[in-house]
Order: C-alpha cells, then structure tokens, then sequence
C-alpha cells in the first residue's frame, strides 16, 4: 500500500449504499445529528432516488449505479466501486441504508495510535469456505484467527479501496465477496502496512441489531444508547413511528 498516513485532519464525507426502504431517512437524520462534521453525503442508487430527498443540495450527490458499472452489471458490486465518486473524500464513513448513529461519532473511534485504521469484529469467526477467505488465504496463508467484521458503519480508505479491487479485481466481478472481510483483512495481513491497523473486538453496548418488524426491539434499540445500530427486513408501522419520534428533525438533506 503505498498511501500516506493517516490523519484526521483531512475532509470526511459520507457514502450511503441504497437498494430501497424508508430506513435510509430516519439514516440520514441520524448521521446530520451524531456525525455534524461530514463534509459531503453521496447516496450510491439505482435509477430513482427517494422521493423525500432533497433534488438539489450542496453536501448531497446522488449517484447513479450506471456511474460507477458497466450496463447489466450486478448492482451488488457498486460498493466495491465506491474509489470511483468523482471528488470523494480520501477517508470516507461508508454506511448501509439501514444503519444509523446512535451516539456522536468522530474519525478518531475508527483509528488507532499508530496512525492506522481500526475496524471491529463479532466474536463468531469468518464462515470457512467463503470466497473472501479463499483470497486471503492465497495470499497471507490460512490464518485461524480471522473474526466476522461487525456490520458497522466503517471508516475506509479510498486509496486502499482501489488498490483491494485492483489486486483482486477478476473474483469481485464474479460476485459474492465480502467487501469487509476482504478489504479490513488485506489492510491488517498485507506485510506492506507493516502492522499499523488492527482490528477491536465491538462491545456489547457498542452495535446491535432488531428486525424493524418487531416495534419493542425498535424502540430497546433507539434508546439503549448504542454507538451503532442496524434495523433489518421490512418496517412495520408502529417501528416506523418510533424511527419517527426519535429522529424527529428533518436532516438537511430532505425537502
């Protein structure tokens, strides 16, 4: 890896990936009141963007997945592709459409002493077998030790994103690999870092996950006062009133 240091000086923007659902407002309002110093948000969508979003906004783009694939390309390889956003941030926060802050969150929580990046893991072990391990181990050797990164937002790099997809740039076109598994592997393993990131195991009051069908683990979750959560599946309308009420402020996003 040939990019420079870290530091949390530089401009941090936001990337959302987006394939459908309301989830990505209440996201969205939840990232302009934890993460106030994001510079720019890109939503990475299809061909139409969320009604309620705003057409146009200084700190929001809207990319398309014909802007970053090819015609009839998978739609699951956009975030893979995410280097490509024209004027993107080197450092970048990458969030899925159903995750949200539940706390203020800074660079710095995803960095370490070393100048290196951090990123956490689940105590379950990586599923043997998965394409994404084959790759590592091709590469570093068969390792025993590799944990399933967290589903949390990540702080990533775009130069090292470009340089993951480069090396293995055939395989990701095929489809199924992980692009957490892959990308924060080849970061902590690759003899070029020289050791500078590592990865933390996530604390039980620090991530969680409820199906947003269920109204009570909605509302356990808004207000357990974790840093990160994830909602899954199809909204109910009782969980949507409580995404609702607890994000309440229009983001500056919308219209």
């Amino acid at each position: 890896g040939g990019a420079a240091p870290v530091t949390t000086a530089e401009p941090i923007d936001a990337v959302y990936t987006w394939s459908g659902g309301d989830q990505l407002e209440y996201s969205l309002r939840s990232l302009d009141r934890f993460a106030p110093g994001i510079r720019k948000v890109y939503v990475v969508a299809g061909e139409k963007a969320p009604k309620w979003l705003a057409g146009k906004h200084a700190r929001l783009s809207l990319v398309k997945h014909a802007d970053l694939l090819p015609a009839g390309a998978n739609a699951d390889l956009a975030a893979w592709q995410m280097f490509r956003i024209p004027g993107l941030s080197r450092q970048f926060l990458y969030l899925e459409g159903n995750a949200f802050l539940g706390q203020p969150l800074s660079a710095s929580e995803f960095l370490n002493a070393k100048g290196g990046y951090r990123f956490f893991v689940e105590p379950a072990e990586i599923p043997p077998g998965s394409t994404a391990e084959s790759l590592l181990n091709s590469r570093f050797g068969k390792r025993s030790t590799r944990k399933t990164v967290a589903r949390t937002p990540h702080l990533l790099d775009r130069s090292f994103l470009e340089e993951v997809h480069r090396l293995w740039e055939k395989p990701i076109k095929q489809g199924g690999v992980s692009l957490d598994t892959l990308y924060f592997y080849y970061l902590l393993e690759s003899p070029l870092q020289y050791g500078a990131h590592e990865q933390a195991a996530i604390a039980p009051d620090m991530f969680g996950s409820a199906p947003l069908s269920d109204r009570k683990l909605v509302k356990a979750m808004l207000s357990a006062g974790t840093k990160f959560f994830r909602l899954e599946g199809e909204a109910s309308l009782t969980a949507k009133m409580a995404l609702k009420l607890h994000f309440m402020r229009k983001s500056a996003f919308e219209k």
